[in-house]
């Protein structure tokens, strides 16, 4: 596996190797660009791959409610993002439920700081966040060109209008959960699409690129996709039936369908589900160790996984065909070699494993989220295993650009780590899990749980005080809580603590604090 840490050159070859790039920066300081760096630059301008005309362009893509492991159905964002760039394995989402999470992209803060604990009002959705302090702003202000493309924060409709921020804003208002036939709020216009969600907003990222190129100006553009979300299917839902049906499919792959008998990717499809489905955790006997939500969900059938397994690969085959124009266009501009690309999801999902279909848990197939990125300075074909969240995004972001927030971010710049420049450890102590609202357990207020990942463990206190433990060494799948038992009794005391402090924490030093080592478990 390839290191990130770059290889330490010999000391005579390293000299003659700076004298050379002396000259070569005095021969070419007429053409570099020299103005001076923006107000609240942290110095990123001077890392590799800065020494360009302009500062870098910075694009987002991100996928909504994608499993790690159905990065298998994308090649294409495998091939033109991870292989020539960086592949994070131990990425993670601190609160994995769509609005939450969505905030959490735009602000650089956790859910305690942002205002935005769920997906409906008055603690979550839209009506939530204050839209005139995010990553648009901060960029906008720093002399980026910025745009915002597709899926909004839920509850987004066309009549809250352009937010600011945002040089070009086409966010969805309604109807995207059905994959057809669904409203853009574009410009400063309501625009009915009857045509496939992916491809419009695929298409419009091409069209975007181009019109945000034509200035001097760099630009950041957040491409937000609605794949592979469950389709809502307005014609057929019923209240118990509705956020349980797999995604549409686009007109080619239902047309390729039609003539081959095969959905995308079936085949892998299929096997992906069989993997859920003989996993312990699917379908869980014993849920005793589960709290009261968990054990009282019913067991699912493995046609379900099947078929919901089949339309995520077909929605998400619709979503890789996207990044290939994506790409080319970047390339056609003359920005791809200056451009930061970077692949997310929001938060992952669980197909049956306890029980569960959907997400908001804190158990891996949730909380861990792919991200892969490429752009200057980092090393094409690289791997690392430290782990990020997407809340660092926006302080990495600001840093590129050497743009200052109006707000305390908690998350912490991954710049260097991008490009290898950093060993040390982000998150020594953990990082804070936590799930807002939710009917019935909480109603409109409140926390459904709070806890903490580490390397090893995963901790998980309820709001009626239930405790979910986890060893993920002895027990990767999550199937048995070792809570209240003797052996595990240090850990969980010292795990217990440590989420109450970062319950509380503002800001980067605060939410990424060292606690030292934890106790092993006693014999």
């Amino acid at each position: 596996m390839p290191s990130l840490i770059p290889p330490r050159l010999p000391r005579p070859l390293l000299a003659a190797l700076t004298a050379f790039v002396v000259l070569l920066t005095i021969a070419a300081v007429a053409d570099i660009r020299t103005d001076p760096p923006p107000p609240g630059s942290t110095g990123a301008q001077e890392a590799p791959g800065f020494l360009t005309r302009e500062r870098p362009n910075i694009v987002l893509v991100s996928s909504d409610d994608q499993r790690l492991d159905e990065m298998q159905f994308l090649p294409e964002v495998e091939r033109l993002i991870g292989d020539e760039g960086v592949t994070f394995d131990n990425a993670l989402t601190p609160h994995p439920l769509c609005c939450p999470a969505r905030a959490e992209l735009m602000t650089g803060q956790l859910a305690q700081n942002n205002g935005v604990r769920g997906n409906f009002p008055p603690q979550g959705g839209y009506d939530a966040f204050d839209e005139s302090q995010h990553v648009g702003v901060w960029l906008q202000e720093a002399g980026y060109r910025t745009a915002f493309l597709g899926k909004m924060l839920n509850g987004y409709s066309h009549q809250d209008g352009r937010d600011p921020g945002w040089d070009i804003f086409n966010a969805t208002s309604h109807g995207y959960a059905d994959y057809y036939d669904f409203k853009q709020f574009d410009g400063d216009e309501v625009v009915g699409v009857e045509g496939y969600y992916t491809d419009y907003v695929g298409d419009k990222a091409v069209e975007y690129v181009d019109e945000l190129s034509q200035g001097d100006e760099p630009f950041f553009m957040w491409v937000s996709h609605f794949a592979p979300h469950p389709s809502r299917r307005r014609s057929t839902c019923e209240q118990d039936t509705c956020g349980l049906e797999p995604p549409r499919s686009s007109p080619t792959y239902l047309a390729e369908q039609e003539r081959t008998g095969k959905t995308p990717h079936q085949d892998a499809a299929d096997e992906l589900a069989r993997s859920v489905t003989r996993s312990p955790a699917f379908n869980e006997d014993d849920l005793s160790d589960k709290q009261a939500l968990v054990r009282r969900q019913p067991k699912m059938s493995e046609q379900t996984v099947v078929r919901s397994a089949r339309g995520r690969a077909s929605a998400l085959a619709s979503l890789d065909d996207t990044i290939g124009p994506l790409v080319e266009e970047l390339r056609a501009q003359g920005e791809l070699d200056n451009t930061y690309l970077v692949f997310i999801t929001d938060n992952g999902f669980q197909l049956g494993e306890h029980r569960w279909f959907g997400k908001i848990l804190p158990y891996e197939e949730s909380v861990r989220t792919p991200m892969l990125v490429r752009g200057p300075g980092i090393e094409p074909g690289t791997r690392t295993d430290a782990t990020a969240t997407i809340v660092d995004l926006v302080p990495t972001f600001l840093d590129i650009a050497g743009a200052t927030p109006s707000l305390l971010t908690d998350g912490t710049s991954l710049l260097d780590l991008w490009q290898g420049l950093q060993r040390e450890e982000l998150y020594p102590g953990g990082v804070l899990l936590q799930g807002g609202p939710y009917k019935p357990e909480t109603g409109k207020t409140g926390w459904l749980y709070r806890g903490l990942r580490t390397d090893r463990y995963t901790y998980a206190r309820f709001h009626d005080g239930f405790v979910e433990l986890y060893d993920r060494d002895r027990d990767p799948g999550q199937v048995q809580s070792v809570a209240g038992h003797e052996r595990y009794a240090a850990v969980e005391a010292e795990l217990a603590r440590r989420t109450e402090i970062l319950s509380g924490c503002r800001g980067a030093e605060e939410c990424h604090q060292d606690f030292g080592p934890l106790p092993e478990p006693g014999r």
